[in-house]
């Protein structure tokens, strides 16, 4: 061990030991632990940067790919498709979306079809205001309606 590093040693040892006294005649007993935490703290980083360390392992880029759905319509024979698809997505979890997204749609589309209300008998998914917290309308409730604005009249 060289002359240097002993020095080194020997003055954080002093500094440590008039820290812990320090901070005992401050605090009593709590401050001496306090120290003694703060101390070690100070040792485990000070140990750490003089340690050399292995090169950090090369991260691998993984070219993500992004994959569309396909689906049976494409965007450009229906523009709305995507649209009317987040909706019903919503519209399944939320109540308040299917209220203002998917009954409205549905409304609309059974207007130009020239039917009735489809959801005139629904009731989305219990009693209350439509900006109620619950949970959206369930899968047999939209195969009702869109069965029947698919029957022929």
């Amino acid at each position: 061990m060289s002359r240097r590093a002993l020095l080194a040693g020997l003055a954080a040892t002093v500094a440590l030991t008039a820290v812990l006294a320090a901070w005992y005649a401050a605090a009593g007993q709590a401050g001496l632990v306090d120290a003694a935490a703060v101390a070690v703290v100070g040792v485990l980083v000070a140990a750490r940067g003089t340690v050399p360390g292995q090169e950090p392992r090369p991260v691998r880029i993984r070219k993500w790919r992004r994959r569309e759905r396909s689906s049976a319509v494409s965007a450009a024979e229906f523009p709305g498709y995507r649209k009317i698809a987040a909706d019903l997505s919503w519209g399944l979890v939320d109540r308040r979306h299917f209220e203002h997204g998917v009954r409205r749609t549905l409304a609309r589309l059974a207007a130009a079809l020239g039917r009735p209300d489809p959801l005139a008998g629904e009731s989305a998914t219990g009693s209350g205001p439509p900006d109620a917290d619950g949970p959206g309308a369930d899968l047999a409730m939209l195969d009702r309606i869109v069965t029947r604005l698919e029957e022929d009249q």
